[in-house]
């Protein structure tokens, strides 16, 4: 099911928005858009040949990765440096009954650490935070756990309620986007949601 159709003002050296779905852009699919991505990505690189596939590959797994009610989904490929995870972001609409965007999270599941809830800036919404936390997953019921860190902000403002979230298997890739991850949830505002 496709989330709430929205866009957000974001920093193109820091994010590649991927796009949920390809009617009405230049590409067929994922596949033809992740090799457009890469063949962008890599021009000019002296080590383009060798970077082109793992670029395409890496897109297009992310472009396909389930999207379910997803609003918006953006890859972290900072200009200056190198590609880490990605972030989706969720908007629905939710009647302003008082309950404090932090009450609105998710369960947690198993975590190795209690999660940190902390606020953050976000001027269309101001009782927004973030949750940092470690939790402990098994891929299959006899597999060893598997450590995953994961970030997630929430906010509510105009009826309406922005979560996003962003996982990882290195809790070093997971912070080096998080000061990014902040000011890109920071700019939805979910005004521009209820407009459409």
């Amino acid at each position: 099911m496709p989330g709430t159709p929205m866009s957000v003002a974001y920093d193109a050296d820091r994010w590649i928005h991927i796009p949920l779905d390809y009617v009405d852009t230049p590409w067929a699919d994922a596949g033809e858009w992740s090799g457009w991505l890469a063949d962008e990505a890599t021009r000019g690189r002296p080590d383009a040949d060798a970077l082109r596939d793992a670029v395409a590959a890496e897109a297009l797994a992310i472009a396909l990765f389930p999207a379910a009610h997803v609003s918006l989904r953006f890859w972290h490929y900072p200009s200056d440096g190198a590609p880490t995870g990605f972030m989706d972001v969720f908007v629905q609409a939710r009647d302003d009954d008082g309950t404090a965007p932090a009450d609105l999270l998710p369960d947690p599941g198993f975590t190795v650490v209690p999660p940190v809830v902390e606020p953050v800036e976000a001027e269309a919404m101001p009782t927004a935070v973030r949750r940092l936390s470690i939790q402990a997953t098994l891929p299959s019921p006899d597999a060893e756990p598997v450590i995953v860190p994961k970030a997630e902000w929430i906010g509510a403002a105009d009826g309406w309620v922005v979560y996003a979230v962003s996982t990882d298997f290195d809790v070093n890739q997971l912070e080096s986007r998080l000061a990014d991850a902040d000011a890109l949830f920071a700019a939805v505002d979910p005004a521009e949601a209820a407009a459409r």
